[in-house]
């Protein structure tokens, strides 16, 4: 007897249609529930739910998504309208941002609990007062640091959650300019916790409050007295990420039901862990916002933060602003700037300010390098000596594997960012900064008389743009020309 009629035999065939008809039914289920929370109809997922745990069937991650999300409806719809976020506030919100790309998938505003955080934090490009401020007497300052040489607007739009000012929640209050541990009292709310929270993004506590005596309150409540629907939420929630395979989609709305009951300290462990197991950038950038809240003064964990946020997404412009104002106040490394800019700048195309940034860093290593500078007496002909003086490319560009990376990129971009049809296209453009400060980079990776910086000059002079050109001839100067090194080696060896 074969195999297929054995298992007939023992009814193995009949379980299977059973259980391919069952795992339809349960398809279908959790669609119609999905269906009635995008429809706001919290009332019928319930029902649904309250069938998934009456049946006490083997419930997956994504059931157990659905049911804490059922939950969390539930539980949102049950706190005082003033507290809730209307469709017509929503509307208002995305009429009146400033963030790039930022949008409300939803148009009943039901599904912004759930959405990820990447539509509510914009790229963000950097930005200077004066291009003319990097100029000193007509010389480029070296100083990268310089706050109006990378002065950084990252976050200029108004936060919904402070439409009071209610006194102790100024951010810039010299009175919290540093927090002090906002995790020293885990059985309650401090000052420092209520502070921090009173300015999260939307995206990250859903709730809008006219003062201040109304938000503690609320949150006071919501941490001493959390209702049913919050705790079930909170387990289906828990339940679904901590299964394998894991329900990632899960991970937001859990966080910001944890916030709003105010345990911040397991919002952060539970974010570390999820960062450790998770191939998403969702992770990091919520845990990046709340290390800027509450743990403002860990640069070190912040800029590992932005690091791993700009690896695993090299578009975000955010990551890449926060890293430049932190280089701005000393806690980062010029390097390592560097490296996170040329990052970007593979993934993009960038607007002239992040080039200007990016030609900053390159001038200020070579300034590094000028103690490297030999100058040795060379006699002449006429017997007369005369000083000599060879400029050391830094290592970054020409060892180990950063300088296996430069000389990869140097090859790429020839074609990403330096061809003709690209030159053609800015100089249509008539941006004649994005012109200037590409071709001053240009200058450090190719050399000054490569054809882009050339052609740009020309272009400059043209346009009779004279501090452009000074700005460029100063670049121009410091340049070490890393490719036509890179070659000149091949070259020698083969």
């Amino acid at each position: 007897m074969n195999l297929s009629c054995q298992l007939d035999c023992l009814g193995f065939s009949s379980y299977c249609r059973i259980l391919l008809l069952e795992q339809s039914r349960y398809a279908v289920h959790l669609e119609f529930m999905f269906f009635c929370l995008m429809q706001g109809n919290a009332g019928d997922a319930y029902q649904l739910a309250l069938c998934l745990e009456q049946e006490k069937v083997d419930i997956d991650p994504v059931s157990n998504m659905m049911m804490g999300l059922t939950f969390y409806e539930l539980w949102y719809s049950s706190i005082p309208k003033e507290f809730q976020w209307r469709n017509s506030d929503l509307f208002d919100l995305q009429e009146n941002s400033h963030m790039e790309g930022t949008s409300f998938s939803n148009e009943t505003g039901q599904s912004e609990r759930y959405n990820s955080v990447e539509s509510h934090m914009a790229d963000s490009q950097c930005q200077c007062d004066s291009d003319a401020s990097i100029m000193n007497d007509k010389q480029i300052s070296r100083n990268v640091v310089s706050n109006e040489d990378m002065e950084v607007d990252a976050n200029k739009r108004e936060n919904p959650h402070q439409n009071f000012q209610p006194e102790g929640f100024y951010l810039n209050s010299e009175e919290h300019k540093g927090f002090g541990d906002p995790f020293s009292n885990t059985g309650g709310l401090t000052q420092d916790i209520l502070y921090g929270l009173g300015g999260l993004d939307l995206s990250l506590l859903p709730l809008r409050f006219s003062d201040e005596n109304r938000f503690e309150e609320f949150m006071y409540l919501q941490r001493n007295q959390p209702n049913d629907y919050y705790k079930n939420a909170v387990k289906y929630l828990q339940l679904a990420l901590n299964s394998e395979p894991s329900a990632s989609a899960a991970l937001l709305p859990l966080i910001q039901l944890l916030l709003i009951g105010g345990q911040v300290d397991e919002a952060l462990n539970r974010l570390e862990k999820q960062c450790c197991n998770s191939a998403s950038v969702l992770p990091i950038r919520v845990r990046a916002a709340l290390l800027e809240r509450f743990d403002r003064n860990n640069s070190l964990m912040l800029l590992s933060c932005f690091e791993d946020i700009l690896k695993k997404d090299p578009t975000c412009g955010d990551a890449l602003a926060k890293l430049i104002k932190m280089h701005q106040n000393g806690d980062y490394s010029v390097e390592s700037l560097l490296e996170m800019i040329a990052l970007h700048l593979d993934a993009t195309d960038a607007e002239y300010n992040t080039w200007r940034v990016f030609s900053l860093c390159f001038l200020r290593l070579s300034s590094y390098e000028e103690d490297c500078m030999s100058s040795c007496p060379i006699q002449n002909d006429d017997g007369r000596k005369q000083h000599c003086s060879f400029n050391k490319t830094p290592k970054i560009f020409t060892e180990g594997i950063s300088g296996k990376s430069w000389r990869l990129r140097c090859r790429w971009w020839l074609t990403r960012h330096f061809s003709n049809s690209k030159l053609e296209s800015e100089i249509e453009a008539g941006d004649l900064q994005l012109l200037a400060y590409k071709a001053a980079c240009a200058s450090y990776m190719y050399g000054r008389e490569f054809s882009y910086v050339a052609k740009a000059c020309f272009h400059l002079e043209k346009e009779n743009d004279k501090e452009l050109l000074l700005l460029l001839d100063e670049h121009r100067g410091n340049s070490f020309g890393i490719y036509q090194k890179f070659q000149k080696k091949f070259t020698h060896i083969t």
